[in-house]
């Protein structure tokens, strides 16, 4: 935190569409962060506060000796090495996900943070969205009994100019799998806690070396309740979550926003109205990556250092590379 203030002095690394849509916004609307640097190569950043200072390059920032955090945003196969960059000259480091492009260097970055003893949070900024919370709370207070069975839907348009590197098997990682699906599999963890153990994977893939996928559906137990997870990068925005246990169904339509209101539903399986909501809520959605960056802080200004959540987010990309072996044996 800075002195003068006692707000977190915050940088963005890697100012593209994302960090211009989403995480400036959202730094704006937390009272405890101040942002105070970017890192942008482009040069053609628009609507900073006043003051905030420009850099083309990691390395010119970390050479001012700068105190606080870093927001990492760059491409995915970016985020290992600049995370390590910034814990090493003592930063704390939000991620944006997936925290790495792979399991081993996921690892990497947690060996850093705990070397420092350093903060290292990853943005996997569901788990912030009231309409999750909401959903969870239900699920722990027994509203449908026994949870039997989870399906996430997230389907989304990406047209490759807007990250062209995306579309590249060793600058992202992987596909659709790991852009939309990671978010999936976190959610369901979220929900249902572990072990995961998975059951199966597709995906379309092409043929071609470095290609990714733009569809995929896999299936696996989290808890011991079945999962199933479809994504598709190549259609209309749509996306709904739905848990179904011995007594009825949570529903929620729209699970993924992050913008608006997202439906909340509690439906009964022995009930007069079939097909009726018991229970229904709206839930403003759109403050989620606020209070990610908010909690961040908080845990900066006020708590010894956990390590939980970079593991949590490496496991994430350890099961979507086993997703990717068990679809590659299909």
């Amino acid at each position: 935190m800075s002195d003068s203030n006692s707000k977190l002095s915050l940088a963005i690394c890697g100012l593209g569409r994302f960090a211009t849509r989403r995480i400036l916004p959202a730094i704006a609307a937390c009272p405890n962060v101040e942002l105070v640097a970017v890192v942008d190569r482009s040069g053609k950043a628009s609507g900073l506060p006043p003051g905030t200072r420009r850099f083309e390059s990691l390395e010119h920032f970390l050479d001012t000796r700068p105190t606080g955090a870093v927001y990492v945003a760059t491409p995915n196969y970016l985020h290992a090495q600049h995370s390590v960059q910034c814990l090493e000259a003592g930063l704390h480091v939000l991620c944006e996900k997936p925290m790495a492009t792979n399991s081993r260097d996921c690892q990497v970055m947690v060996d850093a943070a705990r070397k420092m003893n350093l903060h290292l949070k990853v943005g996997h900024m569901l788990r912030h969205s009231p309409a999750l919370q909401l959903a969870r709370r239900w699920l722990q207070n027994g509203l449908i009994g026994e949870p039997r069975a989870i399906c996430t839907l997230f389907h989304y348009d990406l047209p490759e100019n807007l990250r062209p590197w995306a579309s590249r098997q060793d600058f992202a990682g992987g596909g659709v799998l790991m852009d939309a699906g990671i978010h999936c599999i976190d959610t369901i963890r979220f929900l249902l806690g572990d072990p995961v153990i998975l059951l199966g994977a597709m995906t379309d893939r092409p043929a071609q070396a470095n290609s990714v996928e733009h569809g995929a559906a896999c299936r696996f137990t989290a808890g011991g309740v079945t999962s199933f997870v479809q994504v598709c990068s190549q259609a209309p925005y749509f996306t709904r979550l739905s848990v179904s246990g011995t007594n009825g169904e949570v529903v929620i339509d729209n699970f993924a926003a992050c913008w608006g209101k997202a439906k909340v539903k509690l439906y009964a399986h022995q009930t007069s109205n079939a097909g009726c909501a018991v229970k229904e809520e709206m839930v403003d959605v759109s403050m989620i990556y606020s209070e990610q960056i908010r909690n961040f802080a908080d845990a900066i200004g006020g708590s010894e250092v956990d390590i939980s959540e970079p593991l949590d987010a490496a496991e994430n990309v350890r099961i979507v590379e086993k997703l990717y072996e068990l679809s590659h044996r299909s």
